[in-house]
């Protein structure tokens, strides 16, 4: 089971609602927020077990009572995950509506009934709907813990009834040490990549996930490279179908333009080292060269628009369109650099 000295950063979190859950002070629901990989939903589960553990002694969870035995196997009774189906990325309003009925009962053995639902952002309508009710009125000894690298995508109602809990990037200096005591090759670069969030930092340090990332910054740059009838042409390609469904990649190529962004704002300052996309040096600095000063503030603004248009629920096509059309046009011929 997972400690709390196992778990990096966080630890200011993780003091206090210990404190709060063996006090029987806690809230009861909690929105755990940050970027995709920076540890939400371990944190979550660590706190679930702290929740649930029987051990009378401070040390919780102490891996070894009934509670805990059970918890790491995945059968304690008063614990209850929602996620999407496999293959599906919505949590449809029948499973949600199947969780209010579960946490109505009497709890079984457990000091708490503890309830996770990740990703919280793939609720749809109905089901955050369905969830209100109980949020607003929990059975007592009910905790939820909700986890979402997209808060802004939940209902007003559904954040309102939570207490936030913004969780950080862990330094980059941390994150690579952590990486280089588990063996992972070039730990520094890949800290730097992986932009605090240790998650991010495994799956990358996959030969296949660190492939397909540097396929879609490729990807990127080639739609860059494109006239205007093909910067449509791959917007429209991007946004296609559900919302839910093509979000996270349009979230991807955001984050990709903004490293591309870093990497040249650092080349405009001269530096060569803590690139976090080394392998397109020479187009980031054909970027620095086209952008700096104020076409990379232009170019950042961008980025940041077509965030809270992300958010706002803005056609999709709509803010792609502008974004790509945007960089195309400060950076002229830089964008066929590669």
């Amino acid at each position: 089971m997972t400690s709390t000295t196992d778990i990096l950063g966080h630890q200011t979190i993780l003091a206090s609602l210990t404190e709060r859950l063996i006090a029987g002070t806690a809230h009861h629901a909690y929105l755990l927020q940050g970027p995709d990989g920076v540890g939400k939903t371990t944190v979550a589960r660590h706190l679930i077990a702290v929740a649930q553990c029987e051990s009378p002694g401070p040390q919780r969870p102490c891996g070894m009572c009934g509670a805990c035995i059970k918890i790491e196997a995945g059968t304690h009774p008063d614990v209850i995950e929602v996620h999407p189906e496999p293959g599906k990325r919505n949590i449809k309003v029948d499973a949600i509506r199947e969780l209010v009925r579960k946490a109505g009962f009497h709890r079984y053995s457990g000091r708490y009934r503890c309830v996770l639902i990740e990703p919280a952002e793939a609720m749809n309508p109905s089901a955050a709907n369905a969830l209100l009710k109980t949020l607003e009125e929990p059975s007592e000894g009910t905790l939820f813990f909700l986890v979402s690298s997209q808060p802004a995508s939940l209902l007003p109602t559904i954040r309102s009834r939570c207490l936030s809990l913004r969780m950080a990037p862990v330094p980059t200096e941390e994150l690579a040490a952590w990486l280089a005591a588990r063996g992972v090759p070039d730990a520094p670069q890949v800290a730097q990549t992986a932009q605090g969030c240790p998650g991010r930092a495994l799956r990358l340090t996959d030969d296949e996930a660190w492939n397909e990332r540097q396929q879609a910054v490729g990807e990127v740059l080639d739609v860059l490279k494109s006239d205007l009838a093909g910067i449509y042409k791959a917007s429209d390609r991007a946004t296609k179908g559900e919302r839910k469904a093509w979000t996270a990649g349009v979230e991807q190529t955001l984050d990709i333009l903004e490293e591309l962004l870093r990497d040249a704002t650092l080349q405009a300052h001269g530096a060569t080292t803590g690139l976090l996309h080394p392998a397109f040096q020479r187009t980031t600095e054909a970027w620095s060269k086209a952008l700096w000063p104020h076409g990379m503030g232009r170019c950042q603004e961008a980025v940041q628009a077509a965030r809270r248009d992300l958010d706002a629920y803005i056609n999709g096509k709509t803010l792609m369109d502008a974004l790509f059309t945007r960089f195309a046009t400060e950076l002229g011929a830089a964008r066929s650099v590669r």
